[in-house]
């Protein structure tokens, strides 16, 4: 995959509606059929994922889509979007 330096504005805008209302389908589905949360991108490529419990809380913990180990905590949604990463889509 070639490394982005941002995602697209409309990803970034996306990202910020879901994580902000809590989309409870962006939360309980998966294509996989093994739901952990909200999957996301990161520019890099990697997966990731947040926990509903989390998203409840204002937690913004984002665990390895396939260890399920912490990867990074971030203080809000604006931190995550900076921090490289978007809701899969």
């Amino acid at each position: 995959m070639r490394e982005q330096n941002q995602w697209r504005s409309d990803q970034k805008a996306k990202t910020r509606e879901i994580l902000q209302q809590i989309d409870f389908i962006a939360f309980t589905f998966d294509i996989s059929g093994h739901n952990k949360g909200c999957t996301l991108d990161h520019l890099n490529g990697d997966y990731g994922y947040i926990k509903l419990k989390d998203a409840i809380n204002d937690d913004w913990n984002i665990y390895d889509y396939e260890t399920d180990k912490l990867i990074e905590t971030f203080n809000s949604i604006e931190d995550i979007i900076a921090g490289g990463w978007k809701v899969s889509t």
